[in-house]
């Protein structure tokens, strides 16, 4: 069974759901990670160790029937409500994160908290590690001045939105390294042509699949459909070596 959870009635979700269901894949959407009356359990003892997901239906769905995840981060980490509510409903958030990240199948995207709960729109978060791929960031005084391209990385396909000149394509396995590096299948880039060389505008962990043309939504489509059905999308572990500046 693939799993999308936090899938709104997007067209990523949409699309997405029903080439599973032509691929004839089974599929289950999870609406929201703060479900009130969801419950992430996990029972581990010496001989094994296993993890479900209860529904507010009462039923409950066990790793070991998932063969994929697909995330989709929720509008409600977007909105500040304040007072308990944030608080109950982050700790719900990150139980639900915590059981997915314990999950053995392919997961599209197995986010680290830090994406999740920080904010990422910066490129001063980004920087150090873009850099250590040879990566050049868009400088603040060069902002809106250069045409720009969205490109987006899944697996180890690049998939560069509209037409864009070759030589902005020098970069294609530089953006691979660095969305392997921090763990994610499927991330997105605006990229600038700032003085005839690619400089990273934007890194877009949560991408705007709506933005990119009818032919390459069917190409991610596609890609992410082989990522969790034949991928091996391992659980990949931070180092005390792994420093983002």
């Amino acid at each position: 069974m693939i799993l999308l959870v936090s899938c709104r009635n997007g067209l990523l979700s949409i699309d997405l759901a029903e080439e599973l269901y032509k691929r004839r894949f089974a599929v289950r959407r999870l609406p929201g990670l703060y479900d009130r009356n969801a419950k992430v359990s996990f029972r581990v003892d010496l001989s094994n160790a296993s993890s479900s997901y209860r529904l507010d239906t009462d039923t409950s769905i066990s790793g070991g029937e998932i063969s994929g995840v697909f995330v989709q981060r929720d509008l409600f980490i977007q909105e500040d409500r304040g007072g308990s509510h944030s608080y109950v409903n982050a700790e719900k958030e990150a139980a639900t994160l915590g059981w997915i990240w314990s999950l053995r199948c392919p997961v599209i995207n197995r986010y680290r908290p830090e994406f999740w709960f920080e904010p990422v729109g910066s490129l001063d978060y980004w920087r150090g590690h873009l850099e250590r791929f040879g990566l050049e960031t868009e400088r603040p005084r060069e902002e809106g001045k250069a045409q720009s391209y969205l490109v987006c990385v899944i697996g180890s396909r690049v998939l560069w939105n509209h037409g864009v000149p070759e030589r902005l394509r020098s970069i294609d396995n530089a953006l691979v390294q660095f969305s392997g590096s921090v763990g994610l299948t499927y991330v997105e880039f605006c990229i600038s042509d700032s003085m005839s060389s690619p400089r990273v505008a934007k890194v877009q962990p949560f991408p705007r699949y709506d933005e990119f043309c009818p032919a390459n939504r069917q190409e991610i489509i596609s890609e992410l459909i082989f990522q969790l059905t034949t991928s091996e999308n391992a659980v990949l572990a931070r180092t005390g070596s792994d420093s983002w500046f």
